[in-house]
């Protein structure tokens, strides 16, 4: 069984879906601001999103106490505890090697691999790129690990939110190549972030590391778990009951 089943967590969570006349609106500073929110209506520059949850996926903070219907996203999920075999021991992982998950792809064929694309996508501001069009070299963008502005691309890493070599240790050792390749391009496993902040968490699982924003440990809990659960990692019982807590802890604050 795999560590999302054992714990329960995302299908325990209720998201609320707004209405398309009244959308959630990610603002030019990231900001997820919700229907009956005190700066809802004088938010005018925009991107809309149908629920509260799809706003922060997509790169947004979450908005303060009291901004009317995001409060219920907000709220504490009821998880079940899992149960000390409710979880499948990883194996003997061998040798870790990055080069086993391959480099950065362009599968369009475009000349922009992901991490550029992945910049592009998340820029909330015009994009200048290089005279070839390949890269991505300015743009604006809002680090979700430590709340800060980034203007400058070379500033920026795009951190796997799930390590390679963490995954690597939890059962992508046993993967076959496509799926390992598949894993170190998902968007869905990644965020553009301070270089400095990338190469301080390495490979560490969120036991060992957190980003420095306070207000970002739920999403980033929440999405970790569920990339784990999207690629069947293995956790041995210890760990996925440690997990768990800090995900209450994070969670239900």
């Amino acid at each position: 069984m795999s560590f999302l089943r054992a714990i329960a967590i995302s299908a325990t969570i209720a998201i609320p879906t707004l209405g398309a006349a009244d959308p959630v609106k990610m603002s030019t500073s990231a900001i997820c601001h919700c229907p009956g929110g005190a700066y809802y209506a004088r938010t005018k520059n925009f991107h809309p999103f149908p629920s509260i949850q799809a706003c922060l996926e997509a790169g947004g903070r979450h908005p303060k106490k009291g901004q009317g219907a995001c409060e219920l996203a907000s709220s504490a999920p009821a998880l079940s505890q899992p149960t000390a075999n409710a979880v499948i021991v990883s194996a003997g992982n061998g040798s870790y090697d990055r080069d086993l998950f391959g480099g950065w792809a362009d599968d369009d064929g475009d000349c922009q691999n992901t991490r550029h694309e992945l910049l592009a996508e998340l820029s909330t501001g015009p994009i200048r790129y290089s005279g070839d069009g390949c890269r991505v070299e300015r743009g604006r963008w809002n680090d979700p690990y430590s709340g800060r502005i980034h203007l400058d691309a070379a500033a920026l890493d795009v951190d796997h939110l799930v390590p390679l070599a963490y995954a690597w240790g939890h059962g992508a050792n046993a993967w076959a190549e496509e799926k390992r390749r598949r894993f170190a391009n998902d968007p869905v496993n990644l965020f553009a972030v301070e270089a400095s902040a990338n190469r301080q968490k390495g490979a560490s699982g969120p036991l060992e590391w957190l980003p420095e924003d306070a207000g970002f440990h739920c999403q980033y809990l929440l999405r970790f778990t569920r990339v784990s659960e999207s690629y069947g990692l293995t956790f041995p019982p210890g760990e996925a009951d440690a997990i768990y807590g800090l995900v209450r802890e994070k969670c239900e604050n």
